[in-house]
């Protein structure tokens, strides 16, 4: 079996010739490699396609927000992994431990660790006119221009990038901002770790693996930038800066959410957009557009897109607002609780405005999350997670459920049967895979399964005084 470390646990020289097969995936296209180094090689471009596709469908996102986030993610990376060996038999994926930068960092330096050298990752804040890493190994990242030759979802300026996405940069790009204002978020810590230790079903551990032990790590490291409007004000202020922020981290969903409800129209692409003279053109935009709204008021449509259930905004002055709708009626306000009508409807508006121009999207705060080297050493720092549970319930250390939750899912992609876009990875049988085939094969159990994880200890988290054994509730 293969052995997979945390990163900083590799020697010089595995870390090394891990990141120079890396450059190769993202330099060398598919059909070369296949011809260099065997039929398990792919590039970078089939990746980061095949992300798009999944996470940037117009219909609904088929590999996030539900248990298959789980089960997509751990075979993609194994896929992955198996093209970094086809280029070099000794190499495995490894994992980035994040929980040691938010317990030894924070909001405002946890960028400053040594994983984000030149060598490394490379820079994580990216102040400077394209948004890219300007020195290192990972320098100036391309992203495939012309994509409409070879992927069916594109950005507006033909990248392969997610079409809510119209940032020109032909690099990979990311920011230590969130729509313009210096993020105050750092990576999910031990005690969200912890709390994923503690669940003793499927149902429940998926959401934690795909919501705060994934944690905010993909907007901390793509972030965005350059939006038509900007929220900077309140963020000034002490008191009301944590009710803007709670807005400024769920704006890109929003957003997303009403692309996804025909609402935000971006552009397919047209000649001009490709030019970066005409980048911000309206016409090379998302936007919300008078003939997409239908006449439907913001408020009607915050509510009929479900954004209201969770929504949190501010008036002017930095005062929260987070009640839409009569307790006891559910019917919507017209009219604000304490505000006239107008300032209901400019309240209402203003939201509205925000979300229609969405600006720049860093790419690991998006569908082509692939392209940033950070995406690959991400995911598996999850399954160790998995695979702890799972041998603790093998081993009768504890009960677990297995049982997949479809009565609550809504979209292809999270119900047990559905079938993956994997085959061959675990066996040669030439047969798609399904979500709850890929559970019972994803066993740490099984000799037959392919790798196993160096350890199962956080020292650190235990210094703080968590049980990170995952044999308490």
């Amino acid at each position: 079996k293969y052995v997979r470390r945390e990163i900083r646990s590799l020697s010089d020289i595995d870390r090394e010739t891990l990141f120079n097969a890396i450059s190769i995936i993202q330099r060398v296209p598919t059909q070369v490699g296949k011809r260099l180094y065997g039929k398990n090689y792919y590039s970078k471009d089939y990746f980061n396609r095949m992300h798009l596709y999944y996470g940037g469908s117009k219909s609904c996102d088929h590999w996030h927000q539900g248990p298959g986030f789980v089960t997509s993610h751990i075979t993609f990376s194994l896929q992955y992994e198996r093209a970094l060996q086809a280029i070099n038999p000794s190499l495995s994926l490894p994992y980035w431990d994040f929980t040691l930068e938010s317990t030894f960092y924070d909001s405002d330096s946890f960028r400053d660790s040594g994983v984000f050298s030149e060598d490394w990752f490379g820079d994580a804040k990216c102040n400077n006119t394209y948004h890219t890493i300007k020195n290192g190994r990972f320098s100036y990242i391309s992203v495939m221009k012309n994509a409409v030759n070879f992927s069916t979802v594109y950005s507006p300026q033909g990248l392969l990038r997610s079409p809510w996405n119209t940032d020109p940069t032909p690099y990979m790009t990311r920011s230590n901002t969130i729509y313009g204002v210096i993020n105050n978020l750092k990576p999910s810590g031990c005690s969200e770790y912890h709390r994923a230790m503690g669940f003793r079903d499927w149902k429940n551990l998926a959401k934690q693996l795909n919501s705060n032990a994934h944690g905010h790590i993909h907007e901390l490291m793509g972030g965005s930038w350059n939006p038509i409007l900007t929220v900077k004000k309140p963020v000034t202020n002490p008191i009301t800066g944590k009710d803007a922020y709670e807005f400024l981290h769920a704006t890109e969903s929003y957003s997303k959410i009403l692309w996804r409800y025909n609402y935000l129209v971006c552009p397919e692409k047209i000649s001009k957009c490709l030019s970066s003279s005409y980048y911000d053109d309206d016409d090379c935009l998302c936007q919300c557009t008078a003939e997409s709204l239908q006449d439907q008021t913001p408020i009607q449509i915050i509510s009929s897109t479900g954004i209201i259930k969770s929504l949190v905004f501010f008036d002017k002055n930095g005062n929260e607002i987070t009640s839409w709708q009569n307790k006891t009626s559910k019917s919507l306000y017209d009219v604000l609780p304490g505000y006239t009508i107008d300032e209901s409807n400019a309240i209402f508006q203003r939201i509205m405005d925000i979300l229609c121009s969405p600006g720049h999207i860093g790419d690991m705060f998006q569908a082509t999350s692939t392209n940033d080297v950070t995406f690959w050493v991400l995911h598996p720092t999850l399954d160790r997670l998995w695979h702890r549970l799972r041998l603790n319930a093998n081993n009768g250390v504890i009960d677990f459920d297995d049982t997949w939750p479809d009565s609550e899912q809504t979209c292809n992609g999270h119900y047990s049967y559905d079938p993956t876009p994997f085959k061959n990875i675990y066996d040669s049988n030439n047969v798609v895979y399904t979500n709850i085939q890929l559970y019972d094969i994803i066993n740490p159990s099984l000799d037959s399964f392919p790798y196993i994880y160096e350890h199962f200890r956080w020292s650190h988290c235990v210094a703080l005084g968590l049980d990170m054994s995952g044999t308490t509730n």
